[in-house]
């Protein structure tokens, strides 16, 4: 079978809700409705690494974009990633598409509309942890951001595209006479 060569790129929670922080999931395993309309379009996946859960583990807090914008944490960003660059830059030039690279908004690490700060550390009770100082902010999230410059110091131009979770659990699609048509919310 000839291959359509086409690849999306995926941010690693899509593929595997269980990486999120405890409490945090909104589906049971893979974002199904997402995933399926790629398989469907014959579309490779590619899943990126989950900077969060190789950095702090499956037992963390959650925490804001402004507690992971840190050097190290940049730092470990960049090296997980190394090896996403490479293939992309391997695929792009055997002829591949790379249709796009899926981020998750509201992300810290993944988000690419925006995200959140807020939290300033201290106990978990504390007023510095309340939820109600979390702010929405117009950035990108921390992996996303290296993402992007690992991708520009190599000359990879790719297309980049937000998901919101909520919005995609309540989205349907109906296959009329060969057209498939997609309803949300």
């Amino acid at each position: 079978m000839k291959r359509k060569r086409k690849i999306v790129i995926l941010a690693h929670c899509i593929l595997n809700v269980n990486s999120k922080v405890e409490g945090l999931a909104t589906y049971s395993g893979a974002l199904k409705s997402l995933v399926t309309d790629y398989i469907n379009k014959d579309y490779g996946i590619i899943q990126l690494p989950c900077p969060e859960t190789t950095f702090c583990g499956l037992q963390r807090w959650g925490m804001s974009r402004n507690q992971y914008d840190h050097p190290n944490y940049r730092r470990h960003c960049r090296e997980i990633l190394i090896p996403v660059v490479d293939q992309i830059r391997l695929y792009k030039k055997s002829g591949y598409a790379i249709e796009e690279i899926v981020c998750v908004n509201g992300s810290p690490s993944c988000g690419l509309d925006f995200s959140f700060e807020g939290f300033t550390g201290g106990l978990v009770n504390s007023e510095a942890a309340n939820p109600d100082v979390v702010r929405k902010v117009q950035k990108n999230g921390v992996f996303i951001d290296e993402l992007a410059k690992l991708l520009k110091e190599q000359g990879l131009k790719v297309i980049y595209k937000a998901i919101d979770e909520k919005k995609q659990l309540n989205k349907f699609s109906l296959n009329i006479n060969g057209r498939r048509h997609t309803w949300c919310c």
